[in-house]
């Protein structure tokens, strides 16, 4: 099943937040690539400062998902204002699409 998780950053210090744990941020994200199949910042326009994240998971259960953002570095120093996690269907016309590259 897939699902979606939505991030928005806090404001207060996200920039040193950020700085200070973007490192261990992407090893988590390749540890856990396969089951994180798509992630990236949101930012209010290209090159702009990121204000949240989105990415889709294929996993079994919203717990298990839930698990694995916890271990997020981001997660755990404080980043996240909130985090949303939603079942996510693919709408009709959709079906045979792949998340990949293109």
């Amino acid at each position: 099943m897939r699902w979606a998780a939505l991030f928005t950053d806090k404001v207060e210090g996200a920039g040193d937040i950020r700085a200070a744990h973007t490192e261990a941020h992407q090893a988590y994200l390749r540890k856990y690539k396969g089951q994180i199949v798509l992630a990236g910042a949101m930012r209010p326009e290209p090159g702009g400062a990121p204000k949240g994240g989105l990415w889709i998971f294929e996993a079994d259960t919203k717990a298990e998902v839930e698990k694995i953002i916890a271990e997020d570095p981001f997660q755990i120093h404080g980043l996240r204002a909130t985090t949303d996690v939603y079942a996510w269907g693919t709408a009709p016309g959709f079906e045979d699409m792949e998340i990949g590259a293109r």
